[in-house]
């Protein structure tokens, strides 16, 4: 192959190769799964009234890995969204309730979360710190999002009914 051949090649394939290779990076880099908008289920509402516990205040929710930011404000607007239902919800509480998603696994058929909730009262003093883990699974369904929204309002459910949290802020 001339020199002259070579170059007009390489310059109309480079665009096409490095198109190539920039699709293909993206293509890597994929995004966390969305899920449905967080909003009150019944049964976490009637959950969270026989809790007999006071208002209290959520704070600041992190992550174990950097790529679950979507994940972690989602447990942390389902914990909002339980407790205004509820009428728990106070910004101005004494007690704070905090949060570090610690496992994520949401696959076609099942699904795990994992977090640990950290209660501090007024003064700093943690009253209440627990890993709490919900699990489900489920067969073949038309929207496996929804299944994965339900996965993150039992791991609420599940805090509302764990006599530590009852204790650790009570009525």
């Amino acid at each position: 192959m001339s020199v002259a051949k070579f170059t007009v090649l390489s310059r109309w394939l480079s665009p096409l190769l490095i198109a190539a290779a920039a699709l293909t990076v993206a293509g890597c880099a994929q995004e966390p799964r969305a899920l449905d908008s967080a909003e009150s289920s019944t049964d976490n509402f009637q959950k969270a009234k026989a809790a007999g516990v006071r208002p209290v205040a959520v704070g600041e929710f992190t992550s174990a890995e950097s790529d679950w930011t979507v994940q972690t404000q989602y447990l942390k607007d389902n914990l909002i969204v339980e407790l205004q239902g509820a009428g728990l919800l106070d910004p101005g509480a004494g007690a704070v309730v905090t949060g570090r998603l610690t496992d994520v696994k949401l696959e076609e058929k099942t699904g795990t979360v994992a977090a640990r909730f950290t209660i501090t009262q007024s003064g700093g003093r943690v009253v209440y710190d627990r890993e709490l883990r919900a699990t489900s699974s489920w067969g073949t369904v038309p929207d496996v999002r929804t299944e994965h929204s339900k996965v993150y309002r039992k791991l609420v459910g599940l805090l509302f009914t764990d006599p530590g949290f009852k204790n650790a802020v009570p009525r």
